[in-house]
């Protein structure tokens, strides 16, 4: 049996999918199986014993031309099922032209037209069970319960355990709304300076400029911002005794590796309860109740909030 799993885009959605490629490799237990993905998720499948792993960069420039290398790769390997977490007309269409015998995937864009299973997506569900319900109705729902949401790490050499409590920090500033603004964090910085902790800053390259200004207010921290790979994140979000993120992406991986976490919500792209860690060693400050701006959502959180939480679940 060979099968080939197109993923979520996005490294959270992905996350939230594990536990139904669990399902897939317990119901095909001898199965080889190929996961397809955008390189930003690579690193997600390790320790899942897959089979061989497949960037697909039909985003990018020259789309057409990709597409059918893309296709023509897949030809040559003659699956038996393809699985569709992605509900992309275009993931579709790549699939029935690379001959995959059986496509599975929600209706979604007129789309069905290609697949052979193709039930009605409830978009009120959550990710995990919208992605397992998709496997399990294919299995004629075979399984009652969830696998659990795990990623796999290794040993990381970027920072190194002391006597301090390490707290890791996505502040996201670049993320408009949905970031910590610069002023409150620079104040969350000064107080935590005040602290017994060792602070990491992580995040992307746009987060550069910004953590750089928080990494001179706390002296000793350590600035990982744009130096680490996908599998290092994961690994250092892994070692560290807490996390506190915007980024719901870095909330995933906190709970896939048991890290404590705290999560700043504000304007989010999917509604929080479909998207919410099934874990309940994570907390979420929200303070926009009253508010109608998106970027009063998550300015409402206060430094001092912020602080108080990260003491509590360090205590």
């Amino acid at each position: 049996m060979r099968i080939i799993i197109r993923t979520p885009n996005f490294i959270g959605d992905t996350i939230m999918m594990l536990p139904s490629l669990k399902l897939i490799q317990n119901h095909y237990k001898d199965a080889k199986i190929t996961i397809l993905c955008p390189p930003s998720c690579k690193d997600l499948f390790r320790g899942y014993g897959i089979n061989e792993i497949i960037i697909d960069d039909t985003k990018r420039d020259k789309r057409v031309k990709n597409s059918i290398k893309l296709i023509k790769k897949l030809r040559k390997k003659h699956y038996n099922l393809g699985i569709l977490f992605h509900n992309a007309l275009s993931s579709a269409l790549i699939f029935k032209c690379a001959k995959i015998d059986t496509l599975i995937g929600y209706k979604n864009s007129g789309r069905e037209i290609l697949l052979d299973f193709a039930p009605k997506i409830n978009r009120s569900r959550h990710y995990i069970n919208h992605y397992a319900n998709l496997i399990n109705l294919y299995f004629g729902e075979k399984f009652d319960t969830l696998p659990d949401m795990r990623l796999f790490t290794s040993k990381q050499n970027l920072i190194k355990r002391s006597k301090k409590k390490i707290v890791a920090l996505v502040l996201g500033t670049n993320k408009g709304d949905r970031g910590y603004p610069m002023e409150l964090s620079k104040k969350l910085c000064k107080l935590l300076a005040k602290k017994d902790y060792q602070i990491i800053f992580l995040g992307d390259q746009n987060d550069k400029k910004a953590n750089s200004i928080y990494h001179e207010i706390i002296s000793d921290s350590i600035d990982l911002t744009a130096k680490t790979t996908v599998a290092e994140f994961i690994d250092i979000i892994a070692f560290v005794d807490l996390l506190v993120t915007i980024d719901t992406s870095a909330m995933h991986i906190a709970a896939a590796t048991n890290t404590k976490f705290i999560t700043l919500l504000g304007q989010g792209t999917s509604p929080f309860s479909v998207v919410k860690p099934k874990v309940d060693f994570g907390s979420y400050l929200y303070c926009g109740d009253k508010y109608i701006k998106d970027s009063d959502l998550i300015s409402s959180i206060s430094p001092k909030m912020i602080v108080d939480e990260i003491e509590k679940r360090l205590s």
